[in-house]
């Protein structure tokens, strides 16, 4: 296809890239997942992630390398070797810039962002983000990058919510979070065992354990989370899976069948896993 590329801004061929990389993806279907499936349309299936036409081969290459750099040093380790220590450089930086500025193109599209004027600002991170990522200018305004490590969930018996553990070990999601006045906004993705946010209007979070810089430094596991902006989103967002449309008898005859076909290892896969540890505290 060939069409402007949305950050070196030249007209080329562009490539069908992932808003969130496809190691992820990857990776959760190894584990237990087959399929892929979003709560707006339970009944599609999928392969693969969300793909847009957004960056010619070169840029392309810019981040693919970043995220090269992220699978082989933070995200296998994390859940392969269970690192719990992490020292990294300024490809951590520019890999979650990278990823947020495509989660931000992608949502600028989407109606509710496009006509809302109080979200209008949100063209000054992209382009900020955008010079950071072609032309390593640093960012001054929206530099606030937050990364924190989740696991499985140990209930204390006090949640009604039914998919804590699947969202913060299996989910992937991304979005523009914000409270109901836009007085608050931070740019957010996760995937798996690993949430990324950024605020850029209305507050600034500053926490040593879940803080990055944009040059190095040294991250250690367990953290500390306590933006309560971002924690009360985490529970609406429970909120709304646990209340989502179901897939059809159809669909769900084919899950079945899937994990039937091999269910001792399916039980036993970290989806199979989640899965039991959010059935277990729901029964209590």
């Amino acid at each position: 296809m060939i069409d402007i590329c949305k950050l070196d801004l030249q007209k080329k061929e562009l490539k069908h890239s992932h808003i969130i990389p496809k190691f992820t993806f990857d990776y959760l279907k190894s584990t237990g997942s087959k399929y892929l499936r979003n709560i707006e349309n339970p009944d599609i299936r999928h392969q693969d992630g969300t793909k847009e036409y957004l960056l010619c081969n070169d840029c392309e290459q810019l981040f693919s390398k970043r995220e090269r750099w992220f699978a082989n040093n933070i995200f296998f380790p994390y859940l392969k070797e269970n690192k719990t220590e992490f020292q990294y450089d300024e490809n951590l930086g520019y890999f979650v810039i990278s990823m947020l500025w495509r989660v931000l193109i992608n949502q600028l599209s989407h109606p509710s962002v496009k006509n809302e004027i109080l979200l209008s600002f949100l063209k000054d991170v992209e382009s900020e983000w955008r010079e950071f990522l072609i032309n390593f200018k640093y960012p001054i305004n929206f530099n606030n990058l937050n990364i924190f490590f989740t696991d499985r969930l140990i209930y204390n018996g006090n949640s009604n919510l039914l998919n804590s553990d699947l969202y913060f070990t299996r989910f992937i999601d991304a979005t523009i979070v914000h409270n109901n006045d836009f007085s608050k906004v931070a740019i957010y993705a996760k995937f798996l065992r690993f949430i990324f946010w950024a605020p850029v209007k209305g507050y600034r979070y500053e926490n040593q354990t879940t803080t990055i810089k944009l040059n190095n430094g040294i991250l250690n596991i367990p953290q500390e989370l306590n933006d309560k902006f971002i924690s009360s989103f985490f529970l609406n967002r429970i909120k709304q899976i646990d209340q989502a449309k179901q897939p059809n008898q159809q669909q769900t005859d084919k899950m079945w069948k899937e994990i039937e076909k091999n269910e001792k290892e399916f039980w036993d896969s970290d989806a199979g896993q989640s899965m039991l540890n959010d059935l277990r505290n729901f029964k209590q």
